[in-house]
């Protein structure tokens, strides 16, 4: 299950499907096998939850006494909390809402959809809702902090009314300052998971949101965000036109409501664009922006076409690239989109269709290019980025009815509607696979999750229910990373994505990894717990790189000197460009070739002691 919502009157349609962590996932990236050999539970850590928002009267999220386990919530939707420093939204304490608790007042914030609360159980449950803790999540003693972003629509259901959807990609940087600061004040190690978003957008690393995350993360804070459930239909184009050439991207809108359209080229380039209509019909031609700074915006009643310079495009990047947005809000049937290439340099296209999901026929009938469908959130340079795959697609129902999902893939394989790399900029984009199909998560009374019985699990009391997809996969990653820092509080972010990556597994479904499918293979948390407690000191927090910028030539006092160092400077692409191994250092000099930009440099030791500086080079 799959909602969209609307940004303003831009971003739209970022989303997540629905659907914690029940026994076959449990089994299969081997939990219980970390919980039998090293006790670990979360304990001390903090799990930053950015999302639909929780119902913290929930027990999964209760301790013993019946005290909350959330240090905080922040209900960015709110309008009563006017005041805070962060401008929007309300801010509830852990004494607020124990306090809410104690007297059994009306809640002070919800999620009436359910997936913001199935998403924390995933995480952190602690399966209470049960006597023999049979739906417990990945990390069950872990402090939560719960951020309410977004809502999702739905209709009126038995007595409870409809919602209308909400989202304001705006408020991300405002959520990642809150965690922030919360963080600091708790004083304990930290994993963000920003569960929300869907296909569209630049897609290479350097919207406003992206960099926002980058920054959040270069702070020190571990970040999720799952590629997206936008796999399995044509809902990418790519190419390139060249000068005076005229081509056609052919689109079949075969659903209701809106369709967007979203092209992504070169500032240096042209396009000329006219729109037909499935009557045949022409709208057009109009001319390009003439500079980064104009948008040619066009009205047609149930088409609104939106052309932007690479400085007014709706995503604040910083890629250079100008914006083509077309929203088809009409008729269905085939639209072309007619490009003519007036000026051009370059000449690459990359366009996207949302909504085009595996469970509807909108999608692109020319220029059809597989892959690069993860949402934009997940294209940031250092977040942590799990896809989803299937585990067993089986479950029985709160009234012992066995219930099925069929036609969305076998066991062991990729299910069908996992986003899929490369970045715009053909990084690799999937970081690895977790299994997210099918899992159990905490589901609450009179939500829209919850009214659809078949979903409720036997022996559940009413409590826990399924979730899939890659808003699935995500939690239990993000479960399994609070795992890993109470284990090793002190890793950094650099070495828990390297971690993850380095321990992930291959097999037939994967074949060769890395790849932009699955990325690195298949997510094993034994094999991460395993290695974190392996990594050494972490160059004991004393390494340090100079000048930086630079113009080529770095300095880097390692605090301490080490038998061997190996160095490697990629390009922001994930490139390889330089690799060099240095003995019995503790200062090591060295010279990065190539053009002006931003360059990673990362330090590693044989016992996987890893650092990473982001190098901008003059």
């Amino acid at each position: 299950m799959k909602t969209f919502i609307t940004t303003l009157l831009f971003i739209g349609l970022t989303t997540f499907s629905l659907f914690s962590q029940g026994i076959p996932p449990r089994e299969e990236v081997n939990l219980d096998d970390v919980y039998t050999q090293y006790g670990l539970s979360g304990e001390n850590v903090v799990v930053v939850i950015i999302d639909r928002g929780i119902d913290y009267r929930h027990t999964d999220f209760l301790d013993e006494n019946g005290n909350t386990r959330l240090a905080y919530i922040y209900d960015m939707i709110d309008p009563t909390g006017a005041g805070n420093p962060y401008g929007v939204g309300t801010i509830f304490t852990q004494a607020e809402i124990d306090t809410a608790l104690d007297n059994n007042a009306p809640p002070l914030s919800t999620d009436r959809y359910g997936h913001g609360t199935a998403t924390n159980g995933i995480v952190a449950g602690n399966g209470s809702g049960t006597p023999g803790l049979e739906f417990q999540g990945v990390a069950p003693n872990a402090t939560i902090i719960s951020i309410k972003i977004t809502h999702d629509s739905f209709p009126p259901f038995g007595t409870q009314p409809g919602q209308t959807s909400f989202f304001d990609a705006t408020y991300i940087p405002i959520a990642l300052q809150f965690a922030a600061d919360k963080i600091a004040e708790l004083g304990l190690p930290s994993v963000t998971l920003m569960n929300i978003g869907s296909i569209g957008g630049p897609t290479d690393g350097t919207s406003l949101v992206c960099q926002a995350i980058d920054d959040f993360v270069n702070a020190g804070n571990p970040f999720v965000c799952g590629v997206g459930d936008d796999g399995g239909n044509d809902n990418h184009a790519a190419g390139t036109i060249n000068q005076n050439q005229t081509i056609e991207l052919d689109v079949q809108k075969a659903e209701a409501g809106n369709l967007r359209f979203d092209l992504w080229y070169s500032e240096d380039d042209r396009f000329t664009v006219s729109i037909e209509r499935p009557n045949g019909t022409v709208l057009g031609p109009f001319v390009a922006p003439t500079g980064p700074n104009v948008a040619v915006d066009q009205n047609f009643g149930d088409i609104f076409m939106f052309h932007r310079g690479s400085n007014t495009e709706f995503w604040g990047a910083t890629s250079n690239r100008r914006e083509l947005m077309i929203d088809l809000a009409g008729a269905t049937g085939t639209y072309k989109v007619i490009l003519e290439g007036a000026q051009i340099s370059s000449g690459d296209f990359n366009a996207t269709l949302n909504p085009s999901t595996y469970f509807n026929n909108n999608k692109f009938l020319s220029f059809v290019t597989p892959g690069y469908s993860i949402n934009d959130f997940a294209s940031a340079n250092l977040v942590i980025t799990p896809t989803d795959y299937v585990v067993q697609s089986s479950w029985v129902d709160i009234d012992g009815i066995p219930r099925a999902r069929t036609g969305e893939g076998n066991p062991s394989e990729l299910w069908i509607g996992s986003s899929s790399g490369p970045t715009h900029d053909e990084r690799l984009g999937n970081d690895f696979a977790a299994p997210g199909e099918i899992c159990h998560a905490a589901y609450a009374p009179d939500t829209y999750y919850e009214n659809f019985s078949f979903n409720v699990l036997q022996n559940s009391n009413g409590l826990y229910g399924i979730q899939n997809a890659v808003s699935a996969a995500a939690p239990l990653t993000t479960g399994v990373i609070a795992l890993m820092l109470e284990a090793r509080p002190d890793l950094t972010p650099q070495q828990v994505r390297a971690i993850l990556r380095q321990t992930s597994r291959e097999d037939s479904f994967t074949g060769a990894t890395p790849n932009p499918i699955w990325g690195y293979g298949k997510l094993d948390a034994l094999a991460a717990i395993e290695r974190a407690l392996d990594v050494q000191d972490n160059f004991k927090g004393l390494a340090t790189l100079v000048p930086n910028p630079t113009n080529g030539q770095i300095e880097i006092d390692l605090g301490t000197s080490y038998s061997e160092v190996s160095l490697t400077v990629q390009n922001i692409l994930g490139q390889t460009l330089q690799q060099k191994t240095f003995n019995n250092s503790q200062k090591i000099r060295h010279f990065i070739k190539g053009g002006t930009g931003v360059y990673f440099v990362t330090l590693t030791t044989p016992s996987n002691n890893v650092t990473t500086f982001k190098v901008l080079k003059n």
